[in-house]
């Protein structure tokens, strides 16, 4: 029987390295995606592997929306290689940045990025990964702790 393979984005740190690493442990393959923390990532890798798991690296900026049909053409072309697969199970949407900004002084151009990051990216690329994910997959959407109050000078909250 084929492995489980997991899609997680944004693993080089926090929460999404803490849920790579327990997929990972469950008997999960993972794939991971990083924006700009390559070295902290390949540190994520080699401990899924070190596990007993397999792990392919992508680089992946959620805020970039014209990048998605590449990130995805890079997708398929690591499920091919590394597990002869087009396909694969769990979409960890964790992707997020954060911004210590009092709310009374955050503008649209501070604001943008956050919405598109934490809302518009994960409904889109949830949209176009759809037809790689088997039927019996599922899919996480990650949310900050820090939503459940708010805390002054982090605008994250509202997205």
């Amino acid at each position: 029987m084929a492995r489980k393979i997991a899609l997680v984005t944004g693993v080089s740190r926090g929460l999404g390295r803490d849920m790579a690493m327990a997929l990972s442990q469950k008997g999960l393959d993972i794939i991971l995606t990083y924006h700009s923390k390559n070295e902290e990532a390949e540190k994520v890798a080699a401990s899924i592997v070190s596990q007993g798991s397999k792990a392919a690296i992508l680089p992946f900026d959620v805020s970039d929306f014209n990048s998605f049909e590449s990130f995805l053409g890079n997708l398929r072309q690591t499920l091919s290689k590394d597990w002869n697969t087009d396909r694969f199970d769990y979409l960890i949407n964790n992707a997020g940045v954060g911004a210590t900004i009092p709310i009374a002084e955050v503008t649209e151009e501070d604001f943008d990025p956050l919405m598109n990051i934490h809302f518009k990216s994960v409904y889109f690329l949830t949209q176009k990964a759809l037809d790689m994910m088997n039927e019996d997959g599922g899919m996480v959407f990650v949310s900050s702790g820090t939503t459940r109050f708010c805390m002054p000078g982090y605008s994250v909250s509202s997205a």
